[in-house]
């Protein structure tokens, strides 16, 4: 059984309420009898009093309330096949699923991304006929064209970079095979939709594309990845990144957009280009150039439902409420309980009072007192309200929300280690958590450490559109800080040899360095704290910044080989050339 709106079963708490109130006021009144009559048995004036009468019309008004809050809920049991009739175009959705789209300059992954914008836009092609195709060294069909959208969905859910084993990227052989899916016929209703990062290493594209334009279909790529490009992670068994990509000579790989080929695909079949270099990518526009294709009739199809069960509900209410005001009463009965009918009133409007309160009850809480401090901006208030929560054992939800106040009061190695600790809860509060973290970290410049929590949050939760607006934020300023840092080539004075101080004097020689702009005889600039110290007058000139850091690069790759050396390897055969 399920239940189309479960906010309606809270109302099932008032069935206990009133079932005690409705015990209490029966035994008040049982108390109030024996004092007017007596306590001896048999009792002349108690001889036609029924006590089972009071707890049976309880127990009917009680199963009426019960049934109609059920109805409201909306039940749902058994599925019913009904025929419907169903009008739309025919898209293959081509997949790029080479090692390529595992890289990451796209959050989570380019291949998460373009997973996540297929789903999306077949939830907005309803009635259209779906086909799903896979590429990478050859182009799989996985799904044929069908109106069943669920299988569709499935068949993308499972999409990897290991689902076509032959490695490379062949984006002519894909779109080679999605015309030959499309049946011949109106061409103004077909189309294929390409997900790919645009790299083609066996060159066929071109001419795939003459064949496509001769077949009139369009075509609509979306470009995931970025034209800066990166580079592209070796995954173990457990989808984790174990090594970057190399090439035959042992160079990184580094895979970029291929963005001119992708924008010439779409202008040549009359389709377009969208780019999904940006989480989230174009889905609406996208989705709105698929309604600019023809629509007919794709036939009638048998679907499942499940049934709606209300009536039922509503009948048994009724059958119970007529039960209750049919049953005959004698007038002894009557008049020993005709004052009692308004106590039962009003202790069911008591209970409604109660019912209607408890949300404003549970708002004095010491946590909905903190939540509307935390708001307000009042952040010691807030920490102390969640610090007397927390002392009874509060949840991990309340633990977040005090590590981020202490964050705000100053106490940011508190805050950070807290967060970090909270971060290893499975459910949403340590998503929260790692967000929370990510977004501090970022504040204080730390672009690695921040970039890395966002990216776990992103992980744990794809739609949290906050986590990626600041994961996005924090990598442009890191890329933006750290093209500001490269050091710019001072030009030096050519030392003249003694020969040409001999033969040319004064005029020979090349004239002395002049000082920059802000720098003279008077006292010199002061350092900012990543600056290097200045060289003294006289002594042994220093290392520069440069050299540091290729001396430091150095030893970081010498460690990495060292542990390459020391972890064990498993051999794989690959094909020659390349392979992403």
């Amino acid at each position: 059984m399920i239940f189309t709106t479960t906010l309606w079963l809270w109302g099932l708490l008032a069935v206990p309420i009133l079932a005690l109130l409705e015990a209490r006021a029966a035994k008040r009144a049982r108390k109030v009898a024996r004092l007017l009559a007596g306590s001896r048995d048999p009792n002349g004036l108690l001889a036609q009093s029924l006590p089972q009468d009071r707890r049976l019309d309880a127990l009917l008004r009680l199963g009426v309330l019960a049934f109609l809050v059920l109805g409201a809920a909306g039940p749902q049991w058994g599925r019913e096949s009904v025929r419907r009739q169903s009008s739309g175009s025919d898209l293959v959705f081509v997949i790029d699923v080479s090692k390529s789209m595992d890289a990451r300059d796209v959050a989570p992954s380019r291949i998460d991304e373009a997973r996540r914008e297929a789903l999306g836009l077949l939830d907005r092609v309803e009635g259209s006929r779906v086909a799903v195709m896979a590429f990478a060294g050859d182009a799989v069909r996985v799904c044929p064209l069908t109106l069943d959208h669920a299988a569709a969905r499935l068949t993308i859910e499972t999409l990897s970079s290991s689902t076509v084993s032959m490695p490379g990227t062949d984006l002519g052989r894909a779109l080679h095979n999605a015309v030959q899916l499309l049946p011949s016929g109106r061409r103004d209703e077909q189309a294929i939709v390409v997900w790919t990062d645009g790299e083609d290493l066996e060159g066929h594209a071109t001419q795939s594309l003459a064949e496509v334009k001769h077949a009139g279909v369009r075509v609509f790529a979306v470009g995931v990845g970025t034209p800066a490009g990166d580079v592209i992670p070796v995954l173990d068994e457990q989808g984790r990144a174990s090594d970057v990509k190399r090439d035959e000579e042992g160079l990184i790989v580094r895979s970029r957009l291929d963005e001119p080929l992708l924008r010439s695909l779409g202008r040549s079949t009359r389709g377009g280009y969208f780019a999904a270099s940006r989480t989230g990518g174009e889905l609406t526009h996208l989705a709105a150039a698929m309604g600019s294709l023809a629509r007919s009739s794709r036939g009638s199809r048998l679907v499942e439902r499940p049934v709606s069960r209300f009536s039922w509900c509503a009948f048994a209410a009724a059958a119970l409420l007529a039960a209750a005001l049919a049953r005959p009463r004698r007038a002894a009965v009557r008049a020993a309980t005709a004052g009692r009918p308004a106590g039962a009133a009003q202790a069911a409007a008591v209970a409604i009072a109660l019912l209607a309160l408890a949300p404003r009850a549970q708002a004095q809480s010491a946590w909905a007192k903190g939540d509307r401090a935390f708001r307000a901006g009042d952040w010691v208030r807030a920490e102390t309200l969640y610090a007397q929560r927390a002392k009874r054992g509060a949840p991990a939800a309340v633990g977040v929300n005090l590590a981020t106040v202490r964050a705000y009061t100053g106490r940011r190695a508190d805050a950070e280690r807290d967060l970090s600790r909270l971060t290893a809860n499975p459910g949403i509060p340590g998503q929260v958590a790692g967000y929370n973290l990510g977004t501090l970290l970022g504040e204080r410049r730390e672009y690695d450490r921040a970039l890395g929590e966002l990216r776990r949050a992103l992980e744990r939760n794809p739609d949290d559109a906050d986590a990626r607006w600041n994961y996005e934020l924090l990598k442009r300023d890191r890329d933006r800080q750290s093209t500001s840092r490269q050091p710019k080539p001072q030009p030096r004075p050519q030392q003249p040899s003694p020969g040409q101080q001999g033969a040319s004097g004064p005029q020979g020689a090349n004239p002395p360095p002049q000082p920059q702009q802000g720098q003279g005889s008077g006292n010199p600039p002061p350092l900012s704290p990543g600056s290097p110290p200045q060289p003294t007058p006289g002594g042994a000139p220093g290392m520069t910044r440069q050299q540091a850091e290729q001396l430091l690069g150095s030893l970081q790759e010498l460690e990495r080989i060292e542990k390459q050396r020391a972890r064990p390897v498993h051999a794989m055969q690959e094909r020659k050339g390349k392979d992403w």
